[in-house]
């Protein structure tokens, strides 16, 4: 019974941080993305400044983020950094939604995770990952690039490596 509340309630923190119409957000109004083009503008306001850019392009419109569903899967994952053939986050942060208006927890590259959410979206899709056996806070988003389905290590991922 407390996983279904706790998966209802990702769910309603999925779309509340999505701007889905129609649906009550914690977000006052007044701080909501008011129109499309000022989507970005908002984002990058409401930020906190310990959140980096991404090396791959971002969604660019919250408006537009898909509902999370839940991931339905047993399979392990794992938080992978490297993009590219480079160790670009050798600690790999977790995010509130899919907008990254802050880092919620973080974990080392590799560290296993189980998957509870997906968020297909128009340009990256999200995953609402656990850190299992880590302390709480120890759920947040991540960017598909930054999550592996198959066992991560260092040498494994990275091409030519010997």
């Amino acid at each position: 019974m407390l996983k279904k509340v706790l998966l209802l309630l990702a769910i309603c923190v999925g779309l509340s941080s999505c701007g889905a119409a129609g649906v009550a957000t914690a977000v006052p109004a007044t701080t909501q993305p008011p129109a499309q083009e000022t989507a970005v503008a908002w984002i990058a306001a409401h930020r906190d400044p310990d959140v980096p850019p991404l090396p791959f392009a971002d969604n660019p419109d919250p408006n537009q983020c898909g509902i999370p569903t839940p991931w339905g899967e047993d399979s392990p994952a794992w938080l992978n950094g490297i993009y590219e053939g480079e160790l670009v986050q050798p600690t790999v942060l977790l995010y509130d939604s899919h907008s990254r208006l802050s880092i919620t927890t973080q974990a080392a590259h590799g560290t296993p995770v189980s998957v509870i959410l997906y968020q297909q979206n128009p340009v990256l899709d999200y995953y609402l990952v656990k850190i299992e056996g880590a302390p709480k806070p120890n759920e947040g988003w991540v960017p598909g690039p930054f999550l592996s389905f198959n066992p991560v290590t260092e040498l494994q991922e990275l091409p030519n490596s010997e």
